[in-house]
């Protein structure tokens, strides 16, 4: 079983479904296509068996072209369509293999995407068979792309869930007073709006007698224009495997986004047992957060934000920790081990 990915910017979750397939499929070979790492989110790539890692780049594209070749892939999975020589992969692509474009983007009936749905058939339907998406927010767009039902698949993807799910459970057996501590895992650029939370953190904890402390994991652009303040905490980018410590020490997830599409870091979160905060552009809210496990307020509203965070200040140990137990389970609706059944059912479909 050949395994052809054309990647985007990889992440540390996607690599752990990738290896865990691997490791559950042993007859599985694989060439894994990426972008450069992200500078914002430095993390270190880990080498995968029997997989063949190639960063895409203009010098590497007769080598790629000549390595897919070669290995005469079963099945491609393809990371959107904004990448022309990717493309021009899926053209080279025989058609007895199983053809998969994997996409987070919500439909938002905007005019690229009408544009899009009216040239779907001669643009990606004759390239794709299947589309393999996040949620439901993304299922309606590829419907919309003339995608059929029974070949859309969600569950795209899955947090770490061996991993964060033992955290989440240390947090229960650890018990005690909830720790007085916001935590938010984001970049610091314009999309996920973090000058709301930081303005709308200090005027809660202002209000409420300065008892919390707001822990920032991340870097970008706007790092150096961060708001500092002595109850907010700015600690750069961590690797996956250093955010137990934190988490354990955290209470609850914020993500302010104004954009979106869905959000790994809340099923991670989730999973760890905190309760979440998210902004109405979350796609992956549409999954992980409900009235049990956390709070949705408009993106950019820092007013609704200041309240929400106010209300969570004056909630007791008890409400807290069952919004943790929520979270948890809220997090169990997606697992590591979904990624590969869902590639082996588009497979053998």
């Amino acid at each position: 079983m050949n395994v052809l990915i054309l990647y985007t910017e990889l992440a540390g979750y996607v690599l752990g479904n990738i290896n865990l397939f691997l490791v559950n499929n042993p007859e599985a070979n694989l060439i894994l296509v990426h972008y450069p790492v992200n500078p914002e989110a430095p993390f270190k790539i880990e080498s995968l068996p029997r997989t063949q890692l190639i960063e895409f780049s203009i010098e590497n594209q007769d080598i790629i072209k000549s390595g897919v070749e070669k290995f005469s892939p079963d099945i491609v999975l393809c990371s959107g369509w904004g990448n022309k020589f990717y493309l021009q992969i899926m053209d080279l692509i025989p058609a007895t293999a199983k053809k998969v474009v994997c996409f987070d983007n919500k439909w938002k009936s905007s005019l690229k995407q009408n544009i899009l749905v009216l040239i779907s058939k001669f643009y990606l339907l004759k390239r794709f068979n299947y589309a393999w998406v996040p949620g439901n927010p993304q299922k309606t767009y590829a419907l919309k792309l003339g995608f059929k039902e029974e070949n859309i698949y969600t569950g795209l993807y899955p947090a770490d869930s061996n991993y964060f799910l033992k955290i989440g459970q240390k947090k229960l057996e650890k018990g005690g007073a909830f720790p007085k501590v916001f935590l938010s895992v984001a970049r610091y650029i314009a999309q996920k709006d973090l000058p709301t939370l930081w303005k709308a953190f200090i005027n809660a904890n202002n209000k409420t007698g300065n008892k919390w402390i707001l822990k920032c994991i991340g870097l970008g652009d706007q790092f150096d224009s961060r708001i500092e303040n002595e109850f907010i905490q700015h600690l750069g980018f961590k690797q996956p495997f250093e955010m137990e410590e934190f988490i354990l020490n955290s209470g609850i997830y914020v993500l302010p986004s104004i954009e979106e599409p869905w959000g790994v870091a809340v099923h991670e979160m989730a999973l760890s047992g905190l309760p979440l905060v998210l902004s109405n552009k979350v796609g992956a809210a549409s999954m992980f957060l409900n009235e049990n496990n956390g709070f949705s307020f408009p993106a950019g509203n820092q007013a609704t934000l200041e309240e929400i965070l106010i209300k969570i200040m004056n909630m007791d140990d008890a409400e807290l920790n069952n919004m943790s137990i929520e979270s948890i389970k809220s997090g169990r609706q997606l697992l590591s081990d979904d990624w590969s059944r869902t590639l082996l059912k588009i497979y053998n479909s």
